[in-house]
């Protein structure tokens, strides 16, 4: 068998795996947030200080926090971008992307790349069967799950288990 017929029956194999391994499997399972109600600085400086590129609002309800929106580094840089004036004391509100595009825990990795690519995303909050957000997966988190059955993974993407 050649290399390229390897390397062939090596994508194919990935694929079928990306099929079935569950989204749960690669999610960070705590998710670091911001409320509704706090400033674009105080958004900004969570993000900092947790080397984050993107945060998850939430808003309270009698439940707990319910996942409302998002704020990436891309938001902030475009609402910088196109004002004149911009101030970062005011509220998030006026920059989270409120289509808030989610994924199951038993979904696939599979399908993760489908709402991810199809939505031009980089981040998926991970949603359980009653609506509470129980992870986050990324993009980065996705290229982990598809390159971990390659005999080609550098060793920053091994997955503890």
């Amino acid at each position: 068998m050649s290399i390229k017929e390897e390397r062939r029956e090596d994508k194919s194999a990935t694929a079928r795996d990306i099929d079935t391994i569950p989204v749960s499997k690669f999610m960070t399972k705590t998710v670091i947030t911001a409320n509704l109600d706090q400033t674009i600085q105080s958004a900004c400086k969570i993000m900092n200080e947790n080397n984050l590129g993107a945060i998850v609002i939430v808003k309270r309800v009698v439940s707990g926090n319910e996942a409302v929106g998002i704020i990436t580094e891309r938001d902030i840089i475009r609402k910088i971008g196109e004002a004149e004036l911009f101030t970062t004391q005011n509220s998030i509100r006026e920059l989270m992307g409120t289509n808030l595009v989610t994924i199951k825990p038993n979904d696939t990795i599979a399908d993760a790349v489908g709402l991810v690519h199809g939505n031009n995303i980089r981040r998926l909050p991970v949603m359980d069967e009653h609506g509470k957000m129980v992870g986050i997966i990324t993009d980065k988190d996705v290229l982990k799950a598809a390159a971990r059955k390659s005999s080609y993974i550098p060793r920053e993407f091994d997955v503890e288990e």
